[in-house]
């Protein structure tokens, strides 16, 4: 029982019926809801993509620390919005390949005797009480902030930060972002094509291999494993009220800008450069740039509950929840 997935087929069901019944959302985390990837492959993915962020992480890191802003600072990587949302996404991997392990290979820690061992498996295993609906909020919230904040960085990096340092770039006359090249003499004043005048992105990947990785990785890829995480490596439910969730949502963004206003007033540095008013233009546009961030949290809520619709869909008539999960 302890190699099957949570969601398991059944020949009983009627066509386009499904028995649901429902686990606290410990074990849905530590469940895949598709039954061609059971407990032993589960575990091998989150191995592989937990070794796969952790090495990432030194590398962005490496390149944070030593070549992104050379002269300023590496104390402005603690109000980084892109390494915060990289730490939570990060911390959910160990979290939940811990409880994925253990759950499998380790389903009752008490039967392990004492030593170093036994402290190992019990900080790695599921919540002593997994009916406790305070602690099942509080992990949800954590998963949903994950996922949230992961497309904020994303959406805010491709369509708002980006863009803007290829016009400023471009306007400023500079050409670092061309390897020296500048404008390659065409002239034409356009932002965006001056800043990639021959190959598309090659303000990412026209300057070194490093670079390119650390900007993919902080800004794509991380997004690409929530979702890879939504449709294949856990069954969470959408809840029943979002309320709550959107407000919290809401908050934490909220909090996240006094962090950056406070990461301004210790570094002299902001995280986002429309939170400078010289370089959002005036004080009323940073207002209406928090407001959006704010607001952007709401929507990519929506946005990931939009994908657990579409895998609850897939897989709804063709699976039901094991009552006897019991391991």
């Amino acid at each position: 029982m302890d190699s099957t997935p949570l969601l398991v087929g059944s020949n009983e069901l009627s066509a386009g019926r499904a028995l649901l019944q429902d686990h606290p959302v410990f074990l849905r985390a530590s469940h895949s809801p598709w039954c061609f990837i059971p407990q032993n492959v589960l575990v091998f993915f989150r191995g592989l993509i937990l070794a796969y962020l952790i090495a990432a992480s030194i590398l962005v890191l490496n390149y944070e620390t030593t070549d992104a802003a050379p002269g300023e600072t590496n104390a402005r990587l603690f109000f980084d919005f892109a390494i915060i949302s990289g730490f939570l996404v990060l911390l959910y991997f160990i979290i939940t390949f811990s409880w994925t392990f253990t759950h499998l290979y380790y389903p009752d820690p008490e039967e392990i005797d004492g030593g170093i061992e036994s402290w190992v498996v019990n900080v790695m295993s599921l919540p002593r009480n997994l009916a406790s609906l305070r602690k099942q909020f509080y992990f949800t919230l954590f998963y949903i902030t994950t996922v949230v904040f992961s497309f904020m960085n994303t959406v805010i990096y491709w369509f708002i930060t980006r863009p803007h340092d290829l016009e400023n770039n471009d306007n400023g006359g500079t050409g670092d972002d061309d390897n020296g090249n500048g404008n390659n003499g065409n002239g034409d004043g356009n932002g965006f094509l001056a800043a990639a005048p021959n190959t598309p992105f090659s303000d990412i990947f026209g300057e070194g291999w490093l670079k390119a990785f650390a900007i993919v990785n902080l800004f794509g890829i991380t997004s690409i494993i929530m979702v890879f995480e939504i449709f294949f490596l856990n069954s969470i439910r959408r809840p029943s009220t979002i309320s709550a969730y959107l407000f919290a949502l809401m908050v934490f963004a909220g909090l996240y800008l006094g962090w950056a206003y406070i990461g301004h007033a210790a570094t002299d540095i902001y995280p986002f450069f429309w939170l400078d008013p010289a370089e959002a233009g005036s004080q009323e546009a940073v207002t209406a740039y928090a407001i959006g961030f704010v607001l952007l949290a709401p929507i990519m809520y929506i946005f990931m509950q939009g994908f657990v619709g579409i895998r609850e869909s897939l897989v709804r008539p063709h699976v039901i929840i094991q009552e006897g999960l019991g391991a």
